[in-house]
């Protein structure tokens, strides 16, 4: 499994360091250092698979050779606690090929350094178990030694420091006052003094780098891993992880332990730390177990829920439905009664009784007419006949009846 490793220090006479000796152990060749005029050999050096040096566009062709290179370092450091080297150990993906990771570890040296100025010497370590520690896996991992003191565009050191004048919020020069006349100060040479600040030649020695390097490593590396070989440069705790980190080791004390089992406690606390994170991913995982029947069940719980309140929905619907109806037959029977209370108010009465007279008076005049037209019939008859008592007769016998009148003469 991929792991993330990087890690940066200075390497510094101060604490009794030197270039050309580093450079001689990681790069495993035999470097003599002018400075202390030794010779250091480390030829015999196992487990070095690749070396290369890479050189900025203004660095002399002849610090390809890297005797040269690290011998101009230490001529150009006076200081006897002078910073001479940065190193960056990172750790490289054992599921990569070997070609991968040279160029992987190329690419990322030249993005990041050579670009930037510094020149770069690193090699390929790949330990591997032997009889001592056959149980040891492998561990391929890389070992970058850079310059700190950038390089001009003619080739030589800058210095490490340099001078700028200092600017005030407006970004003019802030000029340098006399305090007995309270004016800018001049120069022997009759020229105006102007204020100073002493800054760093370059910028690499900015913490935010660190950062910005262990990013960048692990955004380089995830480009050529799998989706679930990925690595992260962020600590457990910025990624959220319930688990302990465990501490770099480094070759002194796997030494040590292969040696002398037990005698260092740094190895003794990494194990202890594994152990810890194992009964705390075994928690993990029992709790995730946990959460995930706890999600099924609420979702089974929001499933009984959404059904029970669509029987509930269905049945209101149905109630509605069924008030609506029988609203619908309440109001035509309102309307039905409305009809027959009309039939039966005063005014319908009123209207029916004047009807009804109408109705009597026409039947009357018909009665009447029908009286006359039966008078005048009488009349020529008797006249045709002369006689009186044909005459009687038949106006008894025509004798008119008027209504509610029945049975009785007129």
């Amino acid at each position: 499994m991929a792991i993330f490793h990087l890690s940066a220090k200075i390497i510094s006479r101060g604490k009794g360091q030197s270039a050309v000796a580093s450079a001689a152990y990681r790069s495993g060749t035999k470097l003599h250092d002018e400075r202390y005029n030794e010779t250091q050999n480390y030829t015999n050096k196992r487990f070095i698979e690749h070396s290369e040096i890479q050189l900025p566009k203004q660095a002399p062709e002849a610090y390809k050779d890297r005797a040269t290179l690290w011998n101009a370092v230490e001529k150009a450091e006076k200081a006897k606690n002078a910073q001479l080297a940065r190193e960056i150990e990172l750790a490289l993906p054992k599921e990569l090929s070997f070609d991968q990771q040279v160029k992987l570890v190329h690419d990322y040296v030249q993005a990041n350094f050579v670009d930037q100025g510094m020149v770069a010497d690193w090699s390929i370590h790949n330990p591997q178990p032997d009889k001592d520690n056959p149980e040891k896996p492998a561990n391929p991992h890389a070992h970058i030694m850079l310059t700190v003191r950038s390089l001009r565009s003619n080739g030589s050191w800058a210095p490490k420091q340099k001078t700028n004048y200092k600017l005030d919020q407006n970004g003019q020069k802030v000029p340098q006052i006399d305090p007995k006349t309270g004016k800018q100060k001049i120069g022997s040479k009759g020229r105006r003094m102007w204020q100073r600040i002493t800054v760093a030649y370059n910028d690499w020695n900015d913490q935010d780098n660190v950062e910005k390097w262990r990013k960048n490593w692990a955004e380089a590396c995830n480009l050529l891993l799998k989706p679930d070989q990925q690595i992260d440069h962020r600590s457990y705790k910025r990624q959220g992880k319930e688990q302990i980190p465990t501490q770099h080791e480094g070759h002194y004390a796997q030494a040590l332990e292969r040696k002398r089992p037990g005698s260092s406690w740094k190895v003794a606390q990494n194990q202890e730390i594994r152990e810890q994170n194992r009964l705390i991913l075994l928690l993990l995982q029992q709790w995730r177990k946990i959460e995930k029947a706890i999600s099924e069940l609420k979702q089974k719980i929001a499933t009984a829920k959404n059904l029970e309140e669509e029987r509930i929905d269905e049945r209101l619907r149905s109630l509605e439905q069924g008030l609506n109806d029988g609203r619908g037959l309440e109001e035509a029977s309102g309307r039905e009664r409305q009809a027959k209370s009309r039939l039966t108010s005063p005014d319908t009465e009123a209207l029916l009784r004047q009807t009804e007279a109408q109705r009597s008076a026409e039947t009357t005049q018909q009665r009447l007419a029908e009286l006359e037209r039966a008078t005048r019939e009488a009349q020529r008859s008797r006249q045709s006949t002369g006689g009186e008592s044909k005459a009687k007769t038949t106006q008894r016998a025509i004798k008119p009846q008027y209504p509610g009148n029945k049975g009785r003469g007129r």
